[in-house]
């Protein structure tokens, strides 16, 4: 079928190139959809998207609704740029209705409503003439860039129901750090810059961000990772690379632009060392695979998109503990644009394999790595 935003063939729900999501045949009303936890993934007929599973959409949906109850004092229907406290770094909007999320040094967050598509790139043009073209991303409904001041923009626009929204973070505080010398840092190439900041950091799993870290130096560090034996089950792209060691440590590597990289580490866990004795594993990276797995084995593919499923819900965890901690750091709220980026690489991830009928060992995979994330759900729950 042909996407109806950029026009890109493609078979699937979701368009590879832009995110937009196919006409459907028919649809589910999500208030018709019952949640439950099968004892197996649905058979190739039957099965839904990863992405659609009621557990990851409980997540999703509580993230949602604390953000919602923290900014309903801030929303309201009209709109004064000139009171906005980021509001001179970007053009006034072409109107003035819509709903304010977040207005402080730190963040800009509105929705504007009733903006056309040609005032969106027209809005984005502005955007641009203002400095925002740095290591820029643009598709069909989002621009994202940063200035040279550090600002990351991120602009979207659904032509369904008229509305822009408009993000605009401060740069990401840094200092200098000290690489990890527990076990996971062990595992990993240390970085040529030392300055950073840790989302959280553990003796078997981390996740920093790295600083003076240009595109050629973020290209080094994956080729650093992948000669110090992870390269397996690898999963590449543009600005990320995802894979495992022989011993089944994971890490996601990621280039967030304007110099920035990302680095998460989690260590194995006992279900899955039982699991992998059977797994498939490539070598170093090259071209996508294309060969077929076994009745016993587990695509590379299906398994880094449950890994990199699994490293997102860790993070989404120790996130949400921050916040139960100190419920009024309303700062927080500066995390959830990430989490919605890469939200969109998952379903990229799981269009692989939605219809893709599990074999034994991806269906054990698939439980484990079910009852890992529903496990540690449950311990934000409780």
């Amino acid at each position: 079928m042909k996407c109806k935003q950029c026009f890109k063939e493609f078979d699937g729900k979701f368009c590879p190139e832009c995110g937009a999501k196919a006409e459907p045949e028919y649809a589910v009303s999500p208030q018709n959809y019952q949640p439950a936890i099968s004892a197996a993934p649905k058979t190739q007929n039957q099965q839904k998207p990863f992405y659609l599973k009621w557990w990851f959409i409980l997540a999703v949906i509580v993230t949602l609704g604390i953000i919602i109850s923290v900014c309903a004092a801030s929303c309201g229907g009209s709109i004064a740029w000139d009171e906005m406290i980021l509001g001179k770094m970007l053009p006034e909007p072409p109107l003035g209705k819509g709903e304010i999320h977040y207005n402080s040094a730190q963040e800009l967050w509105v929705d504007i409503d009733g903006v056309s598509d040609k005032q969106y790139l027209d809005y984005i043009e502005a955007c641009k003439a203002k400095g925002f073209t740095v290591d820029a991303k643009d598709n069909s409904i989002l621009y994202e860039a940063y200035n040279a001041e550090g600002y990351k923009l991120s602009l979207s626009h659904y032509s369904s129901i008229s509305q822009m929204t408009i993000r605009l973070d401060a740069p990401m505080e840094m200092t200098a750090i000290t690489w990890p010398a527990g076990t996971a840092g062990s595992q990993l190439p240390v970085p040529k810059s030392t300055v950073g900041k840790f989302t959280y950091e553990y003796d078997d799993n981390f996740f920093v961000y790295i600083g003076n870290t240009p595109r050629t130096d973020y290209d080094e560090y994956v080729n650093a990772c992948s000669a110090r034996g992870f390269s397996v089950n690898y999963d590449k792209g543009e600005d990320y690379y995802r894979a495992d060691n022989s011993e089944s440590w994971h890490i996601s590597l990621r280039y967030e632009g304007n110099s920035i990289m990302s680095i998460n580490i989690t260590a194995p866990s006992t279900e899955e060392s039982t699991t992998t004795t059977s797994a498939v594993t490539t070598s170093a990276p090259v071209t996508t695979q294309t060969s077929a797995v076994s009745n016993t084995g587990i695509d590379p593919d299906f398994k880094a998109a449950m890994d990199s499923y699994e490293s997102f819900m860790n993070e989404y965890v120790a996130f949400m503990k921050k916040y139960y901690a100190n419920p009024t750091d309303i700062s927080l709220l500066a995390e959830y644009s990430d989490y919605m980026s890469r939200y969109s690489d998952f379903v990229r991830d799981f269009e692989k394999w939605e219809n893709k009928e599990l074999n034994a060992a991806e269906t054990a995979y698939y439980i484990d790595v079910q009852t890992r994330v529903n496990k540690k759900l449950l311990e934000i729950a409780s």
